[in-house]
C-alpha cells in the first residue's frame, strides 16, 4: 500500500487525540480534524471499555477496529462493483438481442 503526500500543498494543523497533541501536514484541512476527530473518538471508546490499559495498547486496538472498518468497507464495494458488472453485462446483452431483430 502506497500513499503520496504532495509535499507542496501541505498545509499544518494541531489535533489533539487522546489528550497528546500532534501537528500533522495534511493536504486537506477540514479532512484531516475529521480524521483525528475519528481516530480520538475511537480510542477514547476504547479506553472507556479497557481502563487502565496504556496509550500504546488503546492506539493499537484503534488502529485493529479501524483497519477492520476499511476491510469491511472494501469488501462491500468490490460486491457492489461486481454487482454493477453483472447487471452491465446482462443490460448490454439485451440491448445485442434487441439489435439484432
Amino acid at each position: 500500500m502506497e500513499m503520496e503526500l504532495n509535499l507542496s500543498e501541505t498545509k499544518t494543523i494541531k489535533v489533539k487525540i487522546l489528550n497528546t497533541e500532534y501537528t500533522l501536514k495534511v493536504e486537506d484541512e477540514e479532512l484531516g480534524y475529521k480524521v483525528a476527530e475519528y481516530v480520538d473518538g475511537v480510542m477514547r471508546e476504547l479506553e472507556s471499555k479497557f481502563p487502565g490499559r496504556n496509550a500504546l495498547t488503546i492506539a493499537v486496538l484503534a488502529a485493529l477496529n479501524i483497519a477492520e472498518e476499511l476491510f469491511r468497507e472494501r469488501m462491500k464495494h468490490d460486491n457492489v462493483e461486481g454487482e454493477i458488472e453483472n447487471l452491465l453485462m446482462d443490460l448490454s446483452n439485451r440491448v445485442d438481442k434487441i439489435l439484432s431483430l
